[in-house]
């Protein structure tokens, strides 16, 4: 199975992909921006970030979701979606462990930050398999960090 599962960079091709993910209900639910986005505005923040630390994350050839980060000086804030098709199956623990698997072969010291919903216990679980540490919670957002040293 651990073939069969990948993270690749975004291509101009994934907007539409992304984009309904982004839309899809269950996702606004767990999202801390819930609202649904235009395809105007979705287009215009893609043309923008898609060349950043931005990968789809693939299952038996499929797109099942992607995970972003953004990087702000040696800090990385993550964010990522799974389709709802995969949901559940423990694909978003083994998408995030792909992308830090990269980022340990570019970066000495990783850093990543978190944030979720309080209610959004499946994420908060899920990344704190991962070794991610609550540090902080605030108007109903949990703070989460990850950090390695390669040797």
């Amino acid at each position: 199975m651990r073939n069969q599962l990948k993270i690749r960079k975004v291509k101009i091709e994934d907007i539409s992909f992304i984009y309904n993910l982004r839309n899809d209900r269950l996702t606004r639910l767990s999202s801390l921006n819930n609202k649904k986005i235009s395809f105007k505005n979705h287009k215009i923040w893609f043309l923008k970030n898609w060349n950043s630390f931005f990968y789809i994350f693939i299952v038996k050839n499929k797109s099942a979701g992607y995970v972003k980060l953004k990087k702000d000086n040696n800090i990385f804030l993550l964010n990522y979606a799974l389709h709802n098709h995969f949901r559940g199956k423990k694909y978003s623990h083994k998408m995030i462990l792909l992308l830090i698997s990269k980022l340990e072969k570019q970066f000495k010291n990783i850093h990543i930050k978190a944030v979720v919903k309080k209610k959004n216990i499946r994420s908060l679980r899920n990344l704190q398999s991962i070794n991610f540490i609550k540090y902080y919670s605030l108007y109903g957002k949990l703070f989460l960090k990850y950090q390695t040293q390669n040797k």
